[in-house]
């Protein structure tokens, strides 16, 4: 979850695809490029770029000198989606260069930010709320489905994971590795559609008053409904701060019609918008694959939003779970 302001120097390209945005002019704020590494897309900082992640830029690169280099095909910038918001997914690339060490540092006396209309989860209410981690570090958020199964977005797919469960901090709790995961088979990593993955535990969890299974939906809530989102994630945007504790922020879900008109054709059928009118508050880097819960039921997985995240009237997206419940619960049978 974070606060970020729109830069109107970027171009930009959706995110998934052989291509993604590169700055127009002179790039602001230290950001070079959205590129492609091993595990997915990372942001490009100038001066820390990391070999084999991307092109070498002189420090303050034009579009021209940034073209002018042996750049991967993601810096450029297609015609289509000039003016279009851009969209990222949102997990944690533990990429060095991005959300190193440094990344974990207390930036709250230089940012003065904290989740807008947000706060620390009151101890104890989400108890199906999950953390994938990778060794120690946050990759994604996630949902106990039961005690053999959690529920995250596809775009969070590793070979191997750590669950953390039953803390509101990254300590304590259960933690239970998996090696086997499920995508949905109509998952796309340039539209975003079917943003959604069941995760298999190696081992059972113990259910307790800590540690609980998700309710999913009996039926798709409508537009007005107001709704809870939590996550880890960054609650600064596009710097990165992350909360020691699990933080929660309410926000209500909104009309395809209305979320059109900012994402235009970037949202899917199988796509859910939530946010609040003139507000930051959202969802960001690090929270996707978290819960979105409405009146006690899981109605939305964290999938991809506007970056820097938080920007006024630019909804969150989520994969809308009440129309997955027959696909959930069929994996879960057949690979039992």
């Amino acid at each position: 979850m974070g606060k970020g302001t729109r830069n109107t120097d970027w171009w930009m390209g959706r995110d998934g695809s052989p291509d993604s945005w590169v700055p127009r002019g002179r790039a602001s704020g230290g950001l070079e490029s959205w590129v492609r590494g091993r595990r997915g897309w990372g942001c490009g900082l100038l001066g820390q770029r990391e070999e084999g992640l991307g092109a070498r830029t002189p420090a303050s690169p034009t579009l021209s000198s940034v073209a002018s280099e042996k750049t991967p095909p993601c810096l450029a910038a297609p015609e289509r989606l000039r003016g279009v918001t851009m969209t990222t997914p949102l997990l944690i690339l533990l990429l060095t260069f991005a959300l190193g060490s440094a990344a974990q540092e207390d930036q709250g006396d230089k940012s003065g930010e904290k989740i807008i209309d947000g706060v620390p989860c009151p101890r104890g209410s989400q108890p199906w709320q999950v953390a994938l981690l990778k060794g120690s570090q946050l990759h994604c958020g996630g949902m106990l489905l039961n005690e053999k199964w959690v529920l995250t977005a596809a775009h969070c797919m590793m070979n191997e994971y750590a669950i953390h469960m039953g803390s509101d901090r990254l300590v304590g709790g259960q933690k239970i590795k998996a090696t086997r995961s499920f995508r949905h088979p109509g998952y796309s990593t340039q539209t975003h559609a079917n943003d959604i993955m069941l995760v298999k535990l190696n081992g059972r969890a113990k259910l307790s008053s800590s540690v609980k299974k998700v309710n999913l939906p009996s039926r798709c809530d409508p537009p007005g409904t107001m709704c809870t989102v939590s996550g880890w994630g960054t609650t600064t945007s596009p710097d990165v701060t992350f909360p020691a504790q699990l933080m929660c922020t309410d926000v209500k879900l909104i009309s395809p019609q209305d979320c059109r008109k900012v994402y235009k054709d970037l949202l899917g059928d199988s796509m859910l918008c939530a946010g609040i009118p003139n507000s930051s508050t959202n969802a960001c880097n690090g929270d996707s694959g978290g819960p979105l819960m409405c009146k006690g039921t899981l109605q939305g997985v964290v999938s991809w939003g506007s970056f820097p995240c938080g920007q006024p009237n630019d909804p969150g997206v989520y994969t809308q779970v009440c129309k997955y419940v027959d696909w959930i619960k069929e994996t879960m049978r057949r690979y039992r």
